[in-house]
């Protein structure tokens, strides 16, 4: 997200109060200040993101790293695109893959992928560079084989809805079959359909 004027910024950090985080533009030039509690920088970044809980991303050319609410650095300059951090964790790139980094500025996925989606129930949905979609977990374990034509649906670990050359079924967070593909579609509240007829497969609490 490119700033074009000086904004100030405050993401509200669990269980404590806002950090100051004022973002100024240079006047002549398209670099960014960052004025914090106790320090303001000159005018590095190309690019600076909202400081959320207590980390932010900020760009020096065209790559990214992440600074702390003290201007630390968390990361090298190393990422070709950056989010800020929402529950823990944050969409980071490079020019072919994307990957998830953790609190403690680890790239969770063992191989990069093509698109992810921030985790659910502790389960990241993610999607192949050959357009197939399966899950990983927070540590990293792979969870669904990327061999489904959507994203799964996770009602919970218990109950994942799967979709596999056109027809629906559930699995679980181990890919075991719950009810086996075969449905023209699966609803988010439980109703399979199949032969014109529905049929209740789960309630959702």
């Amino acid at each position: 997200m490119r700033l074009s004027l000086a904004v100030s910024i405050s993401c509200l950090l669990v269980g404590s109060n806002a950090q100051h985080w004022q973002i100024t533009k240079h006047p002549n030039l398209h670099s960014y200040a960052i004025s914090t509690d106790t320090f303001t920088s000159d005018y590095l970044y190309s690019e600076v993101g909202e400081l959320c809980e207590g980390k932010a991303y900020v760009a020096k050319g065209e790559l990214y790293a992440y600074v702390n609410k003290d201007l630390k650095e968390l990361t090298p300059y190393v990422f070709v695109e950056a989010h800020n951090f929402i529950d823990g964790y944050a969409i980071v790139g490079d020019s072919i893959s994307k990957n998830l980094l953790n609190s403690r500025m680890q790239v969770i996925l063992p191989i990069g992928v093509a698109q992810l989606r921030l985790p659910t129930d502790g389960l990241i949905i993610v999607k192949s560079h050959s357009e197939t979609w399966g899950i990983y977990d927070v540590r990293g374990n792979q969870k669904l084989p990327m061999i489904y034509d959507i994203p799964p649906v996770v009602i919970n670990r218990e109950t994942i809805i799967v979709r596999k050359e056109e027809v629906y079924g559930v699995v679980n967070d181990c890919n075991e079959i719950i009810h086996p593909v075969g449905f023209q579609y699966i609803s988010k509240n439980g109703l399979g359909y199949k032969q014109g007829k529905y049929l209740r497969l789960f309630n959702r609490k």
